[in-house]
C-alpha cells in the first residue's frame, strides 16, 4: 500500500530510526486494536507500532481507532453544530475555551466544575473519560450523539474523513479551523508525544523531525489537514483563523468568533472573555488547561523527569521552532513547504 501523501517522493532519503531510549506505553491502551489489516505497510519505528495504527496510510493513534474514525463519518450532524478543526498543537484549547465563554457570554461561572474537553467532547477518539477498558470504550462520536444543542466539537482529522455533511463544498454547520505554522507545530508536537502516554515517545527531536517531515508522524501530513479548509475559507458556514493572527490579537478573535456563531457582545463581556484567554489565564484554570484533566484518564504526564514536556500548555509562542531546527533541517523544510504550499496563496508567520 501506497503513502497517501507524496512527501515519499522528496529527494531526501530517510536514514534508519534508532529506538527510544526507554519506550513506554500505558497499559491502558494496550487493548485497543491497531487496524482492521495488517499493523503497517511502511517502515515505522517499534516504538510508533506500540501507540499507533495505519489508517488509510496515516500514522493515527490507538486512542482513534478505526472503528472511531467510521464512526466520526457516519456522525449525524445538526445545522447549529459548531466543529473546531486542527491539526494537533494548532490552538484547539484555545478556540474550544474561546468559543464555549463566546455562547456563555462571557459568564465564567458556566465553565467552572467541568473541563473544556468534556463540555466540547474531542469525536475522532474513543470515551476514555467514563470507560476503564478502552476495547470496550464506545466511540466519541457516539456519545456526542445525545448531547444538547449546540453542540461544539473537536477534531483534528482531515476533511475526506469528517462527516459527509461537513467534508461537502456546502458545509450543513459551522466550522472553525485554526492553523499554526507548521514549525512550531512540530516542536510542540515532538514534546506533545513525550508527555502523552497514547503517543510515541520520540527518543530525540531529530527522530520526530524526521518522521513530522515525512508525513508519518500521527495524523500524518500537515498540509493535507490545513489546505482543503484554506480552500473553503470563503463560505459563510467556514471561518478559517491563524494561531499567529489569535496571538497578535486576541480581542479582535473573539469579535470575529461572536459574529461567526450570530453573538452580538458588549465590550466589556468581549473584555472580559479575551482576558479570561489569554496564555496566562488559561493555563492557571482548571477548566481550561488540559493537565488538570488529562492525568486524571491515565493519558499523560508519561516524562514528569523532563520538565519543558510536562504541560500541555508549554510556551504558546511564535517562533519556538528556532530553539530546534538546525540549519540543514530548515532549509529541508523550506523546500518542501515551498513545493507543497505553491499556487495556495496561504502565508504564515514564522516568528
Amino acid at each position: 500500500m501506497a503513502y497517501a501523501f507524496d512527501i515519499l517522493e522528496s529527494k531526501y532519503g530517510l536514514p534508519p530510526l534508532p529506538p527510544p531510549t526507554s519506550p513506554t506505553i500505558s497499559p491502558k491502551f494496550e487493548g485497543i486494536p491497531e487496524s482492521d489489516g495488517p499493523s503497517f505497510s511502511f517502515e515505522v519505528p517499534l516504538f510508533v507500532k506500540q501507540t499507533c495504527h495505519e489508517y488509510r496510510g496515516v500514522v493515527m493513534p490507538k486512542l482513534m481507532p478505526p472503528r472511531a474514525l467510521k464512526a466520526l463519518k457516519n456522525f449525524e450532524v445538526r445545522p447549529d453544530d459548531i466543529f473546531v478543526v486542527t491539526f494537533p498543537k494548532s490552538g484547539t484549547t484555545w478556540m474550544q475555551h474561546i468559543l464555549l465563554l463566546t455562547l456563555h457570554e462571557g459568564d465564567l461561572s458556566k465553565l467552572e466544575g467541568d473541563h473544556v474537553t468534556r463540555k466540547s467532547p474531542f469525536i475522532d477518539i474513543i470515551d476514555v473519560w467514563n470507560h476503564t477498558d478502552p476495547s470496550k470504550a464506545p466511540p466519541n462520536a457516539e456519545v456526542a450523539r445525545e448531547m444538547p444543542s449546540p453542540r461544539i466539537l473537536k477534531s483534528h482529522c482531515r476533511l475526506s474523513w469528517l462527516p459527509e455533511d461537513i467534508r461537502k463544498d456546502e458545509p450543513k454547520a459551522k466550522v472553525i479551523y485554526v492553523a499554526r505554522n507548521p514549525k512550531d507545530i512540530a516542536a510542540s508536537f515532538f514534546h506533545f508525544c513525550r508527555l502523552v502516554d497514547a503517543l510515541p515517545s520520540y527518543s530525540s527531536w531529530d527522530v520526530f523531525f524526521e518522521e513530522f517531515i515525512s508525513g508519518r508522524a500521527p495524523q500524518g501530513s500537515w498540509f493535507e489537514n490545513v489546505l482543503p479548509w484554506w480552500e473553503r475559507r470563503n463560505h459563510p458556514n467556514v471561518l478559517f483563523l491563524k494561531y499567529e493572527d489569535m496571538k497578535k490579537d486576541l480581542r479582535g478573535t473573539v469579535e470575529r468568533v461572536a459574529r461567526f456563531i450570530g453573538k452580538s457582545l458588549s465590550d466589556d463581556v468581549i473584555n472580559r472573555i479575551a482576558e479570561a484567554s489569554t496564555f496566562g489565564a488559561m493555563k492557571k484554570s482548571k477548566s481550561a488547561n488540559p493537565d488538570f484533566i488529562l492525568a486524571k484518564v491515565g493519558v499523560a504526564q508519561k516524562e514528569q523527569e523532563n520538565k519543558s514536556s510536562s504541560s500541555f500548555m508549554r510556551k504558546g509562542s511564535v517562533g519556538d521552532w528556532k530553539n530546534y531546527f538546525t540549519v540543514a533541517q530548515n532549509r529541508r523544510f523550506d523546500e518542501l513547504y515551498a513545493r507543497k504550499m505553491t499556487g495556495s496563496g496561504l502565508k504564515f508567520q514564522f516568528g
